[in-house]
């Protein structure tokens, strides 16, 4: 069954991808989230990751001390797909 989720994660931003403008900090923000959720194949809640659907809310970022990287908390839409006990899948042959 396909699931439209909600998840709040945090993305941490490299030194060299901050400007002052903002317009390259908001399309690092997306690649990087695109690629964290790209790299979490599933979880045990909520299946198998399969699509992001919505970036919701970007949250205001802290800068880490020691690297100067910045965390950034994110909230978006994905779409998951989880199986459930007793559910049948039909799949077709080549």
């Amino acid at each position: 069954m396909y699931l439209k989720s909600q998840l709040s994660w945090n993305v941490i931003i490299h030194a060299e991808n901050l400007d002052v403008e903002g317009v390259m900090l908001q399309k690092a923000i997306v690649s990087r989230l695109m690629d964290d959720f790209a790299a979490k194949k599933a979880s045990k809640n909520l299946g198998y990751f399969m699509s992001l659907t919505t970036l919701e809310r970007i949250g205001e970022g802290k800068v880490q001390e020691h690297t100067g990287d910045v965390l950034i908390p994110v909230e978006f839409s994905c779409v998951t797909f989880k199986m459930f006990r007793g559910e049948i899948l039909e799949g077709r042959g080549c």
